[in-house]
């Protein structure tokens, strides 16, 4: 991870030089200097970050580097920060300028002095690959942790495994796929996690008497991370040829053998399996051989293994892709089983009833991944007594990882499969991978917040030669993308209109490999509320070497370590981020106690989401965070925000929505970096606002009308996302439809206007058709009637209504927005009785949800309508007797969620009910407070 670092300051150091020489007068020579000398050591961080693990000096070696750059970053941007708030315009004043920021004693002597004791500490790192022998550590011949994986790792054709669980479908139809024909080589790609079962299905199909009788030649090569093209092209030729053509082949030059592979593969039917293929460039120096003209071919094969899915893709868009997915409870049994209980007929049947009941509650640890169960079920099967079999329990997390063993054995462990897939890892990905060492396990990661704190932290930096419009945040959420090719991170929710992933999650095995080198990199020192060792835990924040810290909230007895935390004695100066995390929602936690910030100078995101913090005000000093860029006070206590939060220029993202009312004093245009600012959505009276600089703005969420001044929205073209709260006195929309005009990336859009019987229902019409471009709209008002369907933006995806208080069928409107993707009727936005979908209506519908329509009595679903339609969730609509008939017709159809209905709706739906028929072939009928 310290090449990560390096480089993100490497090139943080060239734009100063670049951008900036005019501040850099007298130490832009200093600054060079310290390029060129982490330029150096970079280049042997590389085999360093491998090799660190088999040495305590080589460990020690890179993390004097990691913090020098730290140190460094540090430095020069409070520098800078303080010199730009003094900037005035003319180059004639530069040296005023100067004078002035040496009186106030940010002195380019002093800094330059700084830089030169860093470029010496890092030249005293240098000094030390030669005096103590680090060079040689890292150049030393042997292998590195990723060498001796991959040699444990290798597969072989002829190692078949015999218990297999859950892989039978899948394996029938890869088969039955392999063996159709077809003129044209194909690629079969088998993707997912590692430890996942993707070598054992390939031989599986690699020994199948099908396969053996369809294909006349055969070869099985192990690629791995380090694959080399004459190795597999020779490896190829090898296992195809007959063994007196052997000698022969291993002396061909490279173009010959490619030369010859081709043609022996355009004249015979072969199967080649790839096993173990990690990146594209990989794929790309194998191709050549392989034949994908339909002249003279003869229906060659190829099934590739990886952990990337981009790889796959990569290889053949119309491939065959087959993701193995984790094993559910009862085959993740049916295999630890096997493995570990099967012939031990010496052992009396009470004996086996107890360990059956020991092993049914160590199994859930495995996450359902088969290397850990096989693992696990290897161990269980040399033991054979209860306690033998309690001791792993009470352990289960060592023995699944690496056997039991802390050292680890020459055994491939589960922890050593995984590790494989972080070592590959780009550098950049590196650090977002650590990131996940933030959360608590089985935690559903946001991942708006996620990409937010890799911004802030410097993670994600622009790339050259991106397309027009691409934004750094964009460039995060493909971080984001690339870890879930990598099958290292699991997807949870994806937005159905944008596939952008929403939330995410990590299996438990892959997190144990995050913690283990998060702990060894330093990366992250997580204070979790239930650990009782508070004398342990707190005054070791002054001395622990990590950069960032992470309090999860359980929920319960957490008052008192909380607030001794925010006692700034136990806090290190050097802390870059400070999160909290609610591992439970809905919970009121304890005070932090009183709050100060003084010694927390560098940190780059504060995360306070939950806390409640002693008189409800921020303190003062938070405006001395000058590098602050993520501030998030959601769901916190804070009544009125400081005005000295202006001081902080970097600030990115904003959040203030907090508990209860919340007064906000007129210094956020100041803040004119900002990107992400949500508004509370009860905003003091008192408070008068400019938000007119905030021109780099993507997203501003609760925008209250009568605190600012909608022309300010004008300013902000970079808008991708705006809600708006309106006053019920103003519901003219000329104001805010005119925006259209200049929100042209505009993509989502919420209305809010405070529904009092009194008022009269408005006219959208003129609101929703100025808006050409949007994927999303949500309203909540009070509607004279609902546009007609050639009035909204084609482009419109998802629709929210809330409050609405229509009284015609809006489906006979909304079933003809071509690309419409999830409708949503909440509470009061339809006050009719019957609701109708047409044939051929709604033709992209994925999600339908009903809510708390209260008037609903008749729905009715016409043969042909919503045939894409994969959810339904209907909630509260108590008059409505049953689903429609044709719920029968819905065939895409895998959840229905029924919440708050009557019993009797309930009854007539389950299993022998009247209307069972309806959903009968619907995978997930859920029912939730129906039983009242």
């Amino acid at each position: 991870m310290a090449e990560a670092v390096v480089s993100v300051t490497v090139q943080k150091l060239g734009e100063l030089l670049l951008e900036e020489p005019l501040f850099l007068f007298g130490i832009g020579d200093q600054v060079k200097q310290l390029q060129d000398e982490l330029k150096r050591l970079k280049c042997f961080l590389k085999d360093a970050d491998e090799k660190q693990h088999k040495s305590e000096r080589v460990r020690n070696w890179v993390a004097g580097i990691r913090e020098a750059s730290y140190d460094a970053e540090d430095i020069l941007e409070a520098f800078f920060l303080k010199a730009e708030s003094r900037k005035q315009k003319g180059i004639t004043r530069v040296l005023r300028r100067l004078a002035c920021i040496l009186n106030e004693a940010v002195s380019l002597h002093s800094v330059g002095s700084e830089i030169r004791e860093i470029t010496s500490r890092l030249s005293k790192i240098t000094t030390s690959m030669l005096n103590y022998g680090i060079k040689e550590a890292i150049g030393r011949e042997g292998l590195s942790l990723s060498d001796s994986q991959r040699q444990q790792r290798q597969s072989f054709p002829y190692v078949v495994e015999y218990n297999l669980v859950g892989i039978e479908q899948s394996l029938e139809k890869l088969v039955n796929d392999l063996v159709s024909g077809s003129e044209k080589l194909r690629v079969t790609s088998i993707c997912g996690m590692g430890g996942l079962g993707k070598t054992t299905l390939a031989k599986q199909i690699f020994h199948h008497h099908k396969v053996r009788r369809h294909f006349d030649r055969f070869a099985w090569v192990y690629v791995s991370q380090d694959c080399r093209r004459r190795h597999v092209w020779q490896e190829i030729f090898l296992n195809l040829s007959y063994k007196d053509e052997n000698q022969r082949i291993l002396n061909l030059r490279d173009e010959q053998l490619g030369e010859e592979l081709h043609r022996f593969l355009k004249r015979n039917k072969c199967l080649i399996v790839l096993d173990d293929i990690w990146g594209k460039d990989a794929w790309d120096c194998l191709k050549h051989v392989f034949p994908h003209e339909t002249v003279f071919t003869v229906g060659s094969e190829i099934i590739l293994s990886t952990r990337n899915k981009e790889v796959a893709l990569h290889a053949d868009p119309r491939g065959a892709l087959h993701e193995p997915q984790l094993l559910n409870y009862e085959e993740s049994w049916e295999l630890l089983e096997k493995i570990s209980l099967s012939g031990r007929g010496n052992i009396e049947p009470i004996l086996i009833t107890k360990l059956e009941a020991i092993g049914k509650q160590m199994v859930v640890k495995c996450g359902g991944l088969p290397l850990a169960i096989t693992v696990l079920g290897g161990l269980l099967a040399t033991k054979s007594t209860w306690n033998e079999w309690q001791r792993v329990h009470e352990n289960i997390k060592s023995y699944v990882s690496n056997g039991g063993s802390s050292s680890g054995s020459k055994s491939m462990m589960v922890a050593d499969v995984l590790c494989l897939s972080y070592e590959y890892l780009p550098p950049h990905l590196k650090q977002c991978f650590l990131y996940f060492a933030h959360y608590p396990e089985n935690y559903e990661v946001h991942v708006g917040s996620l990409v937010s704190y890799w911004i802030a932290e410097g993670m994600v930096m622009p790339v050259k030669h991106t397309e027009a419009g691409t934004t750094v945040e964009d460039i995060g959420q493909d971080y984001l993308e690339e870890l879930v090719r990598r099958s290292m991170v699991m997807v949870g929710r994806r937005d159905i209109v944008t596939s952008e992933v929403m939330t995410c999650r990590m299996h438990d095995l892959m997190r144990e490999v995050c913690l283990n080198k998060s702990e060894q990199e330093s990366f992250v020192q997580v204070i979790d509320s239930r650990d009782p060792d508070e004398a342990e835990g707190f005054p070791s924040l002054s001395t622990n070497t990590s950069r960032r810290i992470v309090v999860q909230l359980h929920g319960g007895a957490e008052e008192h370590r909380i607030k001794r935390l925010s006692q700034v004695n136990y806090i290190n100066p050097r802390f870059r981020s400070l999160v909290y995390i609610m591992k439970k929602q809905g919970h009121s936690w304890a005070l932090l106690g009183k709050v100060s910030f003084k010694k927390m100078k560098l940190l780059r995101v504060l995360d306070l989401e939950g806390a409640q913090i002693e008189g409800g005000k921020l303190p003062d000093d938070v405006g001395d965070l000058i590098h602050l860029r993520n501030l998030s006070l959601r769901l916190t206590n804070v009544k009125e925000l400081t005005s000295s939060i202006g001081n902080l220029k970097l600030m990115i993202t904003l959040d203030l929505f907090v508990k209860g009312k919340l007064l906000i004093p007129n210094v956020i245009w100041k803040l004119q970096r900002l990107r992400h600012l949500c508004m509370p959505s009860d905003v003091d009276p008192k408070t008068k606002l400019d938000l007119s600089t905030l021109r780099n703005l993507q997203q501003l969420w609760d925008f209250p009308v009568g605190q600012c001044d909608p022309r300010d929205l004008l300013a902000m073209t970079s808008l991708r996302r705006l809600s708006i709260n309106l006053s019920s006195q103003d519901t003219n929309f000329e104001a805010v439809s005119s925006l259209s005009t200049v929100l042209k990336r505009l993509r989502g859009l919420t209305i809010n206007v405070p529904c009092e019987p009194l008022l009269p229902p408005v006219d959208v019409t003129q609101l929703v058709s100025a808006f050409t471009n949007l994927s999303e709209l949500e309203l909540f008002l009070r509607l004279e009637k609902l546009p007609e369907n050639q009035t909204f933006s084609p482009d419109v995806g998802a629709l929210r209504l809330w409050q609405c208080g229509l009284v015609d069928d809006p489906f006979q409107v909304l079933e003809r927005l071509p690309n419409l993707k999830i409708l949503q009727l909440f509470e009061g936005s339809f006050v009719g009785n019957k609701l109708c979908c047409s044939k051929n209506g709604f033709p992209h519908l994925h999600s339908l949800t009903l809510s708390q329509l209260q008037n609903l009595e008749e729905w009715t679903v016409e043969d042909g309508a919503m045939m894409r339609l994969v959810s339904i969730e209907l909630k509260c609509c108590k008059k409505l007797n049953s689903v429609p008939e044709g719920t029968r017709f819905l065939k895409n159809l895998q959840e229905v969620e029924i919440g708050n209905m009557t019993k009797a709706f309930k009854d007539k739906l389950i299993s022998g009910g009247e209307d069972f028929y309806k959903v009968q072939h619907v995978p997930s009928v859920v029912f939730e407070y129906c039983d009242l």
